[in-house]
């Protein structure tokens, strides 16, 4: 298997796997205006291919996406089974109807960084300007650990 890479070197890259056009766009604009170059995914199988191959910063995942729910959704099942050392530079993010916005417990449930209710999408750039750079400071020392071991 391909080694993953990041997409390049000075560019923070993001996922956007949600098949309503609005939530798409407005995830979208709010990672852009945050500096990411965003992609958007079609399919589960397109998630499946996209993480093969390239190392995302962010991924944002509606649970509906696919035709999924938030019981049994592909694209959370193909993050949950990444490579920890992938998984662990991914920032990734569940939104959805049944979620209360940024629930620490339904996330760590849901095995993702955060959760979003649907109805706080037009918040999405302040919630993502807060929560990246907390996760960021809550993992710093541990990847400065693995980075001096040699085991990142």
């Amino acid at each position: 298997m391909p080694a993953i890479t990041p997409i390049s070197d000075e560019t923070r890259a993001a996922l956007v796997c949600d098949d309503n056009v609005e939530r798409a766009e407005a995830a979208e604009g709010a990672l852009e205006d945050l500096a990411y170059k965003v992609q958007r995914a079609e399919s589960p199988e397109d998630v499946s291919d996209k993480l093969k191959y390239d190392q995302y910063d962010v991924v944002y995942v509606h649970d509906s996406f696919g035709g999924g729910n938030s019981e049994n959704n592909e694209v959370l099942e193909i993050v949950q089974s990444m490579p920890i050392s992938a998984r662990r530079k991914t920032f990734v993010v569940l939104a959805g109807t049944k979620y209360t916005t940024l629930d620490h417990m339904a996330a760590y449930a849901e095995s993702v960084n955060i959760v979003i209710n649907e109805a706080d999408m037009p918040e999405i750039k302040t919630i993502l300007k807060k929560s990246i750079p907390t996760n960021y400071l809550f993992y710093k020392v541990y990847n400065e650990i693995l980075r001096e071991s040699g085991k990142a």
